[in-house]
């Protein structure tokens, strides 16, 4: 298979899983990531449903880091922001909020919910083929205030989350936890992807007696 295909399809992987995994933040109904809860925000002045305002927010994202550093961008940041809310949308289909759950279930669904979110994300950044949304955003930061990744999308996250508070989102642990757990996540990831594939590049010499 051709390299290039590879990496799309390693995109599109990465995506599914960060969008499964947003989806399972929203339902656990505890705090959501910073962009989840700015569209729950917006859900309180307009019918666009949830999967579609990702996609919206995600072009405007990108537009952002196209005006000023477009060449973070390539064909995977499309794929990624069609593609992302359409896995929200199909992971609605079968997990949703429940008034009934245990409120123990739906920690877990949170924790799983982040760690999907960022194993995803570092998943389809491995690929190469373009920064995500936000992370277009973060690393435009890094270079604009020299910050690291895991500061940069702190700050990022800390800012959708603030607007989305004001336009009516609800916050919680969850939103605490998307602050200042998420960037250290997804670089925690990125660096264990790299020790695997320097292992894989770099194998063991046996050396015989």
């Amino acid at each position: 298979m051709n390299n290039i295909w590879k990496r799309i399809i390693i995109v599109c992987l990465g995506t599914v899983i960060a969008g499964f995994g947003v989806q399972l933040i929203v339902t656990a109904n505890l705090g959501s990531d910073s962009v989840s809860t700015l569209i729950l925000g917006l859900l309180q002045h307009t019918t666009i449903p949830f999967g579609r305002w990702s996609q919206l927010l995600s072009l405007l994202f990108l537009l952002s880091t196209f005006i000023y550093k477009k060449e973070l961008l390539g064909v995977g940041s499309l794929i990624n922001t069609l593609l992302f809310g359409e896995a929200i949308s199909f992971c609605a289909n079968f997990v949703q909020f429940e008034n009934s759950r245990p409120a123990i279930i739906n920690f877990i669904y949170l924790l799983l919910g982040f760690t999907l979110m960022a194993l995803g994300t570092a998943i389809y950044l491995r690929a190469d083929l373009g920064a995500g949304p936000v992370e277009g955003i973060m690393f435009c930061l890094c270079d604009k205030l020299q910050f690291s990744l895991k500061y940069s999308r702190i700050l990022i996250d800390f800012t959708i989350v603030l607007i989305g508070f004001l336009l009516g989102g609800s916050i919680g642990i969850g939103t605490i936890f998307a602050i200042f757990a998420l960037g250290p996540m997804i670089s925690a990831f990125l660096r264990v992807f790299s020790i695997i594939k320097a292992k894989i590049s770099y194998p063991l010499q046996i050396t015989e007696k």
